[in-house]
């Protein structure tokens, strides 16, 4: 018996403080805190194309990932699609990003990593 596909209802993100990191991702993405579903605990942002929400979920005793380094290696990550990787370094820099080193590897790709401002990598991606 085949069983029904789930549904990703929120991706959620620890953060020392659920209100800054949220908008931090606010400014980045042009997406708005759904209060609705909001409290000191726990922030919202909905997607307007009506996809998963964006979450932040407080962890005081959060501590970044130190990527590259993988002493404390990064569990997850968003990537963010942008038109250019021009448009995308400088919206995220705008939003308060921190550009971090692009792999050897990868020089040519089409993605730039990033820091968010509790030090949660991210990439925006110049992808089709």
């Amino acid at each position: 018996m085949s069983e029904s596909p789930l549904s990703i209802v929120a991706f959620a993100i620890d953060t020392p403080d659920p209100r800054a990191l949220a908008e931090f991702y606010r400014r980045l993405l042009g997406w708005e805190v759904d209060d609705a579903r909001s409290d000191e605990d726990w922030v919202e942002l909905a997607d307007p194309a009506g996809g998963p929400a964006l979450a932040f979920q407080r962890d005081p005793d959060h501590v970044p990932p130190t990527w590259p380094d993988h002493a404390r290696p990064q569990m997850m990550h968003v990537d963010v699609r942008v038109p250019t990787l021009a448009e995308g370094h400088e919206r995220a820099v705008r939003a308060g990003a921190r550009p971090l080193p692009q792999p050897p590897d990868q020089q040519d790709s089409p993605f730039r990593v990033y820091a968010d401002p509790d030090g949660h990598p991210f990439c925006v991606c110049a992808v089709g």
